[in-house]
């Protein structure tokens, strides 16, 4: 029998404690918006990487919240993987929603419900379980391992670049990023292999036109910030694009290879995300046209909230003094933040608008591997052995801030994915398929293996 068959049938003789492993870390709140339990879970993980597999752990203070940094070393490869990962989670409103509370994590049928069940706790830990696998079968690991778990990445990950710096010696060492996520759109469906993400740029535009709300009797002779911001959005966007100048000037053209990658599978591609929030209306219908438009060209300026005046219950007659956007932009290569932000500011200056400010919340960069990469070949290779064909998508419409580490001075490659199949992030009812779980463990296993052999 061999050593990876060895490794699966571990998996299965202990998975009801690997589910439970599973849940006891679901069962940790962190929720980086908040603050609730991000000590707490920084502290488990670490203790997860010491006493689960044997490493060092220890917790890089940052800015924000502490990153936690890992190290397992092998006795027999001198390669060295970067794991990851982030502890932090959404905030669980509407509590109402939920059909088991979002802290117990609860198995639901055939599924665990739980916040960070998909998004991403629960796929860390199955990562854990699966090297936990290979440590009490074998008594080594296939790679050395980094590992890097944030707790700001639902905030923009605006302090990992301190974790970066402060870690460069041992980050340099890695060959490759690697952010073990399952990634069916279903339990039936095929694997999905990611190999880029798009970039993003949020910001915050803020128009203030007096120091007080003002008595809406006199509307007539004061301006209002709410309809300034509104005109100046509707200036930015039209129904079919964004009308700034040169907002488009910097978009790489997709490959031949990359457009026969999203044709063939346009509808996966446009339902694979939306299909578990019951989407029912979108922009276009031409399914070809929505799938190159979602993953080639970047966002049209998304309006994500719009903040002024008196939203509360009843009637408040006001002249609101503020008025607050929060937008954003998905950034495809070649285009960065930097130039998106100084664009808009641009355009607000000729029409008009040099009064609304303009603050960047966070600025992620893409990210674009080839499909020729050794790492990319070594997952299609292990999807194959599970009966799987791997649907490849060029580009992620979201975004990670893997991109810190695929560029100077660490030049990693990227992986990202696994089989299993989980939804609902960031929303009511999150979960994980528990037999989803089993086979996300056993293909890292086989992963690991079949790219230590290339």
């Amino acid at each position: 029998m061999s050593i990876v068959r060895r490794i699966h049938d571990h998996i299965d003789e202990n998975f009801d404690k690997h589910l439970g492993r599973i849940q006891n870390y679901l069962r940790q709140p962190s929720i980086s918006s908040t603050g609730q339990g991000m000590k707490e879970t920084a502290e488990m993980t670490c203790n997860y990487i010491r006493e689960l597999l044997g490493g060092e752990a220890t917790l890089v203070p940052t800015s924000g919240y502490p990153v936690v940094f890992g190290k397992l070393k092998s006795n027999i490869s001198n390669r060295t993987i970067f794991i990851y990962g982030m502890y932090d989670t959404q905030p669980v409103e509407p509590l109402d929603k939920w059909v088991s509370p979002p802290f117990e994590a609860r198995i639901v049928g055939d599924r665990i419900i739980a916040r960070g069940a998909i998004n991403t706790k629960g796929p860390l830990i199955g990562f854990f379980n699966a090297l936990k696998s290979i440590l009490d079968v074998t008594g080594d690991l296939p790679f050395n391992f980094i590992i890097g778990v944030e707790g700001e990445e639902e905030q923009g990950s605006i302090h990992l670049p301190e974790f970066t710096e402060k870690c460069a010696d041992d980050l340099k060492k890695c060959e490759v990023i690697y952010m073990p996520m399952p990634n069916q759109p279903s339990e039936s469906e095929p694997p999905i292999l990611n190999l880029g993400f798009k970039g993003i740029v949020y910001l915050e535009l803020e128009c203030t036109t007096n120091p007080l709300d003002v008595h809406s009797s006199q509307a007539a002779i004061l301006p209002n910030p709410a309809w300034r911001l509104i005109w100046a959005l509707n200036s930015m966007r039209g129904e079919d694009g964004v009308l700034m100048d040169g907002f488009y000037e910097n978009v790489e053209p997709p490959s031949p290879e990359d457009l026969y990658y999203v044709d063939s599978q346009a509808d996966t591609v446009v339902k694979m995300m939306t299909a578990p929030y019951n989407v029912k209306n979108y922009r276009g219908k031409n399914i070809k046209a929505m799938a190159r438009e979602l993953v080639f060209k970047p966002t049209p300026i998304n309006i994500d909230g719009f903040i002024s005046g008196w939203t509360g219950a009843g009637t408040k007659t006001i002249v609101p003094s503020k008025a607050l956007a929060k937008i954003d932009v998905r950034l495809v290569p070649n285009m960065t933040g930097e130039e998106v932000v100084e664009k808009i500011k641009n355009h607000l200056r000729r029409h008009g608008f040099d009064d609304i400010e303009v603050r960047v919340l966070s600025n992620y960069g893409w990210i674009k591997t080839s499909v020729k990469e050794k790492v990319i070949q070594a997952a299609i290779k292990t999807f194959k052995e599970f009966g799987y064909e791997t649907v490849i998508h060029p580009m992620r419409p979201g975004s990670a801030p893997m991109y810190l580490f695929c560029r100077e001075p660490f030049n990693m490659k990227m992986l990202f994915g696994g089989l299993g199949h989980g939804g609902l992030a960031h929303a009511p009812n999150e979960y994980i398929m528990v037999n989803g779980l089993r086979n996300f463990e056993k293909s890292i296993v086989s992963f690991l293996y079949n790219y230590a052999q290339m």
